[in-house]
């Protein structure tokens, strides 16, 4: 199986500015730089730094070697690149100091894309075989028409969204990985979840990646939905935070690993992204990502530990009194989520978790105390005693007097 990227190569003039610029408004900026992008050209590089191959093709102008380079020099195979005369297609982005940017796209060399160049690269593929596309280059609705009917596999990232997406024949893609804005488009409502269940219905079998920013993503398809939280970052440029999860779920699906964990690799390597400056430049390798995902799975480790620590003090404090509402109080939590964690961390529920805490008591007094069993039961937090024998002779196969004389010989 390989996988081709028939997508854009621009040259990125990124300004930096303390808010978008608006209608008649003119903003003098604090910083400019010269940036390689296009979101075929990053989609290429973070896939072959999440450690796959990928071939790229697509059109460079007189001035674009530098980007064939920078791909090249990234592990992409560029074999299938053109390089034709004119300007190269660039793009004119704003940041703002929050880290949101806004996009002017000059199409330049991408739009030399012909229906002969596309059928000479497409005969080096077949059944099987990957293709992902943007909408960035000319002839796209060709290009997907002509790698459906030799049984490649299609994955379109519908950006920039325009008139051109709706000449494309859905029912012809495998995936479509796409944003809010892009789906409110397509779906012709605001909300993504409504969106989310448009496409479900108009194209069945349609595979959809819906990234949704600081609120995570989510992929949907016939049998299942799964949804990833996005991974905290100190946004400075998102420029190529959605070409960078691009790029590492396609990495994953040519490594045949569970959606799930895709999502999650994806989701961790956007986040690296954007708290860099540039689109190409921002793209981490996968050594990086992986030591991100483990730091956060040692994050949780460390907070899983704290909290079975407090969750056990408090039961232990409070076997005669205690409730999930107090404890959900003392952890900063609502009940229903308090519950929920309580059976996460501890593998039963609040009840269970105090019921076989009290009969820890009960035994320890048994042991090393004189009392009766009547006062370790209230002690222990059962107010009826035969209650207690029941619980007890269920946790350790004797009755409390049973267990102690046993026990104790």
């Amino acid at each position: 199986m390989k996988i081709l990227n028939f997508g854009s190569c621009n040259i990125d003039y990124v300004y930096s500015l303390d808010h978008i610029v608006k209608v008649g408004e003119t903003e003098t900026t604090y910083k400019m730089n010269i940036f390689p992008g296009g979101k075929g050209l990053n989609q290429s590089i973070a896939a072959a730094k999440a450690g796959i191959t990928i071939y790229h093709a697509g059109c460079v102008g007189e001035d674009g070697d530098m980007l064939t380079s920078l791909m090249a020099e990234s592990g992409v195979d560029t074999a299938f690149v053109k390089k034709t005369s004119g300007k190269n297609g660039h793009a004119i982005i704003q940041v703002s100091a929050k880290g949101e940017n806004s996009i002017f796209l000059f199409p330049g060399s991408n739009e030399k894309v012909s229906k002969e160049y596309a059928d000479e690269v497409l005969k080096n593929f077949g059944k099987g075989d990957i293709l992902l596309l943007q909408n960035e280059i000319s002839n796209v609705t060709y290009i997907v028409e002509k790698a459906y009917e030799i049984g490649m596999t299609i994955i379109l990232n519908p950006s920039p969204i325009n008139e051109k997406i709706n000449e494309i024949d859905f029912e012809k893609l495998g995936y479509i990985i796409l944003n809010e804005i892009e789906i409110a488009a397509i779906a012709g409502c605001d909300d993504p979840r409504e969106g989310l269940a448009f496409i479900r219905r108009k194209y069945p079998k349609l595979r959809v990646v819906l990234t949704l920013g600081s609120d995570g993503s989510v992929y949907s398809d016939e049998k299942c939905e799964l949804y990833q939280p996005a991974f905290k970052a100190e946004a400075v440029d998102t420029t190529a935070a959605g070409d960078t999860f691009t790029g590492y779920f396609v990495a994953g699906m040519m490594r045949e690993e569970e959606v799930k964990n895709i999502l999650k690799t994806a989701s961790a390597a956007s986040a690296i992204a954007v708290s860099k400056e540039g689109a190409a430049s921002s793209i981490p390798r996968i050594d990086f990502v992986s030591a991100k995902i483990g730091n956060m799975k040692e994050n949780i480790k460390k907070k899983t530990e704290t909290l079975l620590g407090q969750i056990d003090g408090y039961l232990n404090s409070n076997l005669t009194g205690a409730s999930v509402e107090e404890l959900a109080e003392i952890l900063g939590y609502s009940a229903v989520y308090t519950g929920v964690l309580v059976k996460k961390i501890k593998g039963m529920t609040f009840s269970k978790a105090l019921q076989a805490k009290r009969c820890a008591a009960a035994a320890d007094m048994l042991l090393n105390t004189e009392i009766s069993v009547c006062e370790i039961a209230e002690k222990a937090g059962y107010e009826n005693k035969s209650f207690f024998r029941k619980i007890f002779k269920e946790k350790y196969g004797k009755n409390p007097l049973e267990f102690r004389k046993t026990s104790s010989l």
